[in-house]
């Protein structure tokens, strides 16, 4: 299929949960879900303002701007989405974006643990879009704190529809949408709080597919290592074997653990294949553990496949490399200081985020 952008259906962004505790429940049954499960059933409601009250009740201890805001997503939920508009969720816990058209009306589920009440069915495209499709100006949209909201800024009802056909079709998958385009956006959809912390990991992870293309990733990555007390050997350009790099403890790498890595610069997933090709390389070199490093993530099968060779090999997404990054960034060369100059900023948490 063809995400063609004929503006008759609209982007909304649908978070599942702060921490992305209800991610893998959406993506495994196929649903996009909001939190406030003790308001219990909404089916029923006719308005925001009896909502509001079902807020003010179930939820005392809450503002008066809270509940206005918090209820005003929950129907946003319940009623605006409709049928056929594209929803995405940024995932919390890896660098990736779900991608799915909404095919059913809101409904109360209770047969999936406590976690999820409010739900809408989807038709999911793509779970693994990596956020480094997306241009910055897009990821912004993204980062709002809200749960529920539209992504109509920067022209993003063209501009993302076109991003994930162009994943897509580097995929060789296919979908079918069309999207929706009225007016102005309201003041319910205007985002004031950003989550700057996922925004900056955004940047930075922009600026290491750029600054570290192609080979250079491997000398970041053996860098990284080298802080952490091996010693690492970088294959040269061209073909590497199935290893990109050679790294183990002690003066001449030769001590335990011994590890074989693989260093994927592109922006597409790496797949199964990329597993499976690592534990031939690691029998092979008599080492004692594989890792992959791949900026554009991983494919479900080969996330499955590492959690079955638990043991054997370990996958670093470009959110694991940005935490190793800025773990050891004091301690890396100045040579890599210089090519992902770095601050570090600390600011005050908002409890209520």
């Amino acid at each position: 299929m063809s995400l063609t952008p004929n503006k008759t259906k609209a982007i909304w962004l649908v978070r599942a949960g702060k921490y992305g505790e209800q991610e893998q429940l959406a993506l495994e049954n196929n649903i996009v879900t909001i939190g406030w499960n003790k308001l219990g059933n909404i089916s029923d409601l006719q308005n925001k303002e009896e909502l509001i009250e079902l807020f003010e009740l179930t939820y005392p201890n809450e503002k008066p701007k809270a509940i206005i805001n918090k209820a005003s997503q929950v129907w946003r939920f319940k009623n605006e989405i409709e049928i056929g508009d594209l929803v995405v969720l940024p995932l919390k816990q890896e660098p990736v974006i779900a991608v799915g058209k909404i095919i059913s009306k809101y409904k109360f589920i209770d047969n999936l643990g406590t976690v999820i009440r409010h739900a809408r069915t989807v038709e999911w495209i793509t779970k693994d879009m990596p956020r480094n499709n997306l241009n910055q100006d897009l990821l912004y949209s993204l980062g709002a704190f809200m749960t529920v909201c539209r992504i109509q800024r920067n022209d993003a009802e063209t501009r993302i529809p076109a991003a994930i056909q162009s994943f897509l079709d580097k995929a060789s998958s296919s979908s079918n949408i069309t999207l929706r385009k009225t007016g102005e956006e309201t003041i319910d959809d205007k985002i004031e709080t950003v989550d700057l912390e996922t925004l900056g990991k955004d940047q930075i992870r922009s600026f290491i597919s750029q600054q570290f293309a192609g080979h250079r990733l491997q000398d970041l990555v053996a860098a990284i290592f080298e802080v952490e007390g091996y010693a690492t050997v970088v294959s040269p350009p061209g073909k590497d074997g199935g290893v990109d790099i050679l790294a183990g403890k002690g003066m001449l790498g030769l001590e335990e653990p011994r590890i074989c890595v693989q260093v994927k610069a592109t922006s597409t997933p790496s797949g199964i294949d990329v597993v499976n090709s690592l534990l031939g390389v690691v029998a092979s070199h008599g080492a004692s553990y594989g890792l992959i490093v791949s900026m554009g993530g991983f494919t479900q099968d080969a996330r499955k496949k590492a959690r079955e060779q638990f043991f054997k090999v370990r996958l670093w997404d470009s959110n694991d490399l940005i935490n190793a990054t800025l773990r050891n960034y004091t301690k890396l060369s100045d040579e890599i200081q210089a090519s992902l100059p770095l601050k570090q900023v600390w600011m005050l948490v908002d409890e209520d985020e």
